[in-house]
């Protein structure tokens, strides 16, 4: 096992269960429409992902076939998304993974928790504002004015 897989695996394994995303097991090839229901996402939004270039289901004629390395990416990918990773840093992160190299899960690791700060303070800077708006709200409210 390569260590850009191992990498992938602990990542999808931390995410798994804050997801409920069900236990799987390891296959050689899943369908479009199994994967969709085990992440709880739709067809097209498993489409998008491709057409973002973050993963290359083989093809059997029309039908895409994706595989455990795949469902791996996608675990990761909805989960991110889910937690409001932008695609760049999402794309970032899987060119990191994909990259390979010395120290890859070291450097996944550090970019993944990267991404995760941004957002939550993102978040936080979100939150602030709201209770700002929201305090105005009930300034208005108490006056009369509403």
């Amino acid at each position: 096992m390569t260590k850009s897989r191992e990498a992938l695996e602990r990542l999808a394994a931390s995410l798994r269960p804050l997801m409920n995303f069900p236990e799987t097991e390891r296959r050689a090839s899943f369908a479009i429409g199994e994967l969709a229901s085990h992440l709880g996402v739709s067809l097209r939004t498993l489409r998008f992902y491709e057409q973002s270039g973050l993963l290359l289901p083989s093809r059997e004629g029309a039908r895409r076939v994706y595989s455990d390395e795949d469902r791996l990416r996608l675990e990761v990918i909805v989960a991110l998304r889910e937690f409001e990773v932008s695609m760049p840093g999402v794309k970032a992160l899987m060119a990191t993974i994909d990259g390979g190299g010395p120290n890859v899960e070291e450097r996944c690791l550090a970019s993944f928790d990267h991404l995760l700060a941004q957002v939550a303070e993102a978040n936080r800077l979100r939150i602030a504002e709201l209770e700002g708006i929201n305090g105005r709200i009930d300034r208005i409210r108490k006056s009369g004015a509403a």
